[in-house]
């Protein structure tokens, strides 16, 4: 069975050079490259998918995953303010049907719930809820297909010590897009410094990608 894991140890000596530090490999921390679900499931299915396409661009199998992952359609190369924010609130944007199918799937749950205040919860309270939900999934879109991006480049830095340059300048976009601060500001107040840091470090590893 294998057993591959993106490590300090496991990375080619450029990509060791370039990203020492613990946080880079942490499979846990969200903005680090292979540390989102969506930035992990991308690298290692890069891995597999690269045994035997090794001449083929990386980006034909992003294009593949995302098309998978069903995600709605999103430029990549989109860094207009506007134009962001419109892609967050259209790609949530839900028809009646599917707010009352949630809103029923939400009452049979809460009927089976232990706790006996959630069996008569005020239909208004629960459709907004609803909506909010829905709201939210539009970021995460966004915020998926760019932590695929970016584990993609990471995981063939990491592997090959260089990177293909259409997914070089795409990993450069999907980082500067993401510390935008109509992307940064949906984050916790606290965590937002934290995550400022750790992605300018990830752009100055990929700037600095391509040896010479």
């Amino acid at each position: 069975m294998d057993k591959f894991e993106f490590s300090l140890k496991t990375a080619h000596p450029h990509a060791q050079a370039l990203m020492p530090e613990d946080f880079y490999w942490s499979p846990i921390e969200e903005t680090a490259p292979f540390g989102s679900d969506d930035g992990s499931d991308a690298a290692y299915g890069f891995r597999e998918w690269r045994l035997t396409n090794k001449s083929l661009s990386p980006i034909i199998y992003l294009k593949e995953l995302i098309e998978r992952w069903q995600y709605p359609y999103f430029d990549w190369n989109e860094m207009d303010t506007t134009k962001i924010k419109e892609y967050i609130v259209s790609s949530a944007n839900i028809d009646e049907a599917s707010i009352q199918q949630q809103m029923e799937q939400l009452k049979n749950a809460m009927k089976n719930s232990a706790d006996s205040s959630f069996h008569n919860i005020d239909e208004t309270l629960l459709r907004q809820a609803v909506i909010s939900s829905s709201q939210e999934m539009g970021g995460s879109s966004l915020l998926g297909q760019d932590n695929a991006i970016i584990g993609t480049g990471f995981a063939q830095f990491a592997l090959e010590g260089k990177i293909d340059n259409n997914l070089k300048a795409l990993t450069i976009t999907a980082i500067n897009r993401q510390l935008l601060p109509v992307l940064i500001n949906r984050y916790d107040e606290d965590y937002q410094n934290k995550r400022k840091q750790q992605l300018t470090k990830m752009l100055g590893v990929i700037n600095n990608a391509n040896p010479e």
